[in-house]
């Protein structure tokens, strides 16, 4: 599975990028930088669903360069081959694996879960336990919970309900790795290593499996929440997918402070501020570009783009020396949303 994700990755990067934007990609590094190139090459289900040590992915990428599946063109980028293209033609990802959609909810969703599932069985059975997270939040968060839950046992019973109608949706396999994972009164949840070793499989996949059951569930309770109330309940309020730094950016936009002012009030450099309205232009549909980029010069990267089949910002420079980086970043990002 891993090796098949790399491949993968590389044939979308297209030999533009180097083994440390897949390194960012899996393991979901938000920085301007690989949230961009998650949706410019079309890579953003992938965002942090593997997160792994590099030297682990340039050891795979010299395990493909060794099969012929790729070739290398620089220092760690390479890039496939026609039998590497062979090799990942019916490469797919689990139905539900979605990392850029779920990326602000899923390891918040999954802590307050096992947890309450951890401290509901041992209230159940009267036993002492250690929590399976130690963040505080998440501590809070599932006292809160439980204070607004009283009677215990009842709302074991649903919340039993409710994740084995979810479960039932889904492969047995993946249902009981999932299941796997969970704390109970009675034993210890197992790591995907351990699942991993005792299903004969690859961490990777297991690992992916997990993530197609979590994001199945965020799926199906914000489809159906009257179906799974307290699932639902478990759920982080809606967020924005731009970064903290990106949002103060936009707010102070909205009071139509310009870049230089934004800048100045902040603190930051000037190519920060810039980052952060590529990232606004990328992730808020009512964002406009006009003021930082004519329509006309818009239309003419979009073009070139298009022509050199590229989005490696160098070489639509070089073709378009009128046009700073700033202005082809912020096409590109504007194209992709039109594109989606």
């Amino acid at each position: 599975m891993l090796q098949h994700i790399v491949l993968f990755c590389i044939d979308r990067f297209r030999g533009e990028r180097s083994i440390a934007a897949i390194d960012h990609l899996l393991n979901g590094k938000k920085t301007a930088q690989t949230l961009q190139d998650s949706k410019w090459y079309g890579v953003s289900r992938l965002f942090g669903t593997v997160p792994i040590e590099r030297s682990r992915l340039l050891h795979v990428a010299r395990e493909l360069e060794e099969k012929a599946f790729v070739y290398q063109t620089g220092e760690h980028i390479y890039r496939i081959t026609p039998t590497g293209k062979e090799e990942i033609r019916h490469f797919v990802l689990p139905s539900y694996v979605d990392g850029w959609k779920h990326m602000n909810e899923s390891s918040s969703f999954w802590k307050r879960l096992s947890l309450l599932v951890q401290a509901i069985a041992n209230i159940v059975h009267r036993t002492s336990f250690e929590p399976v997270h130690r963040d505080e939040s998440t501590q809070l968060f599932v006292k809160r919970w439980l204070f607004q839950h009283k009677h215990i046992p009842t709302t074991a019973r649903l919340l039993y309900h409710e994740m084995n109608e979810l479960l039932s949706g889904v492969e047995e396999k993946e249902a009981n790795i999932f299941v796997w994972r969970l704390t109970t009164h009675a034993r210890i949840g197992w790591t995907n290593e351990q699942i991993a070793y005792a299903i004969e499989e690859e961490d990777v996949t297991v690992l992916l499996l997990f993530q197609n059951v979590l994001h199945y569930m965020l799926d199906m309770t914000e489809k159906e929440k009257e179906k799974f109330p307290l699932l639902y309940s478990l759920r982080q309020q809606k967020r924005t997918q731009l970064t903290s730094s990106a949002e103060k950016t936009w707010a102070l936009l909205k009071e139509g402070y310009s870049l230089e002012q934004i800048a100045q009030l902040r603190r930051l450099k000037k190519g920060t501020i810039e980052d952060h309205i590529v990232e606004i232009a990328t992730y808020v549909p009512s964002f406009v570009i006009t003021p930082f980029l004519e329509e006309n010069k818009r239309t003419r990267i979009i073009q070139h783009a298009r022509q050199l089949q590229t989005n490696k910002l160098r070489m639509i420079k070089e073709a378009l020396p009128d046009a700073s980086y700033f202005e082809i970043r912020l096409a590109l990002a504007r194209w992709e949303r039109e594109d989606v």
